[in-house]
């Protein structure tokens, strides 16, 4: 989505923000996971999986106990998936956070005054 794209929506209305936030976070995953995988990113999977919490850690300590015990596959790619996505989302929000901030920085005082207007009357 462009930048005009996007700071159009923002303005119009809060259900075309949410979609605007929806599609921009989509598109940053899909166009992040490879980079991901090859090292390309500004972080890399090992990291990602240092921060996992207590329930996917011990989700992922149970995926490798069964790799270990009975060479199980399957689970640990899944999680290991599963993890990856949870990641790479969690990073587009705050990516989007910061686009968001981008172009806020760019509205006239006159779009962003509008923007404020739209949101207050769409909270009415």
């Amino acid at each position: 989505m462009t930048k005009d794209s996007t700071l159009l929506a923002m303005m119009e209305s809060k259900e075309a923000e949410a979609n605007a936030k929806a599609e921009w976070i989509a598109e940053w995953v899909s166009n992040s996971r490879p980079l991901l995988l090859t090292g390309q990113l500004d972080t890399d999977a090992a990291t990602l999986l240092a921060e996992v919490d207590a329930d996917q850690a011990c989700q992922l300590n149970q995926a490798i106990w069964l790799l270990m015990k009975d060479g199980e596959q399957a689970p640990l790619m899944q999680l290991m998936e599963n993890l990856m996505g949870t990641a790479l989302a969690d990073l587009a929000n705050d990516a989007w956070s910061n686009y968001t901030a981008e172009l806020q920085d760019t509205m006239s005082d006159e779009q962003w005054e509008q923007y404020q207007f739209n949101h207050q009357r769409t909270a009415a």
